[in-house]
């Protein structure tokens, strides 16, 4: 994927789509399955909560890669 292209950029867009309706169970680590894991003992709250998003927003475009193979 070439970064000057218009369409690889809206494929990733497409990829990084969210598609967890509202209220649902969304799967987000908590900061105490965070803190379980080695390296992330001594995270604070705000890091923690940072690493979790981007662990789930990079969850989504692996799985939506995945799925459109």
């Amino acid at each position: 994927m070439r970064f000057n292209d218009k369409s690889a950029d809206s494929k990733l867009q497409n990829l990084a789509r969210f598609r967890v309706e509202e209220g649902e169970n969304t799967g987000k680590l908590t900061l105490d399955e965070l803190r379980k894991c080695e390296g992330f003992a001594n995270v604070s709250d705000t890091e923690g909560l940072e690493i979790i998003e981007n662990l789930y927003k990079l969850s989504f475009i692996a799985f939506n890669y995945e799925a459109k193979k």
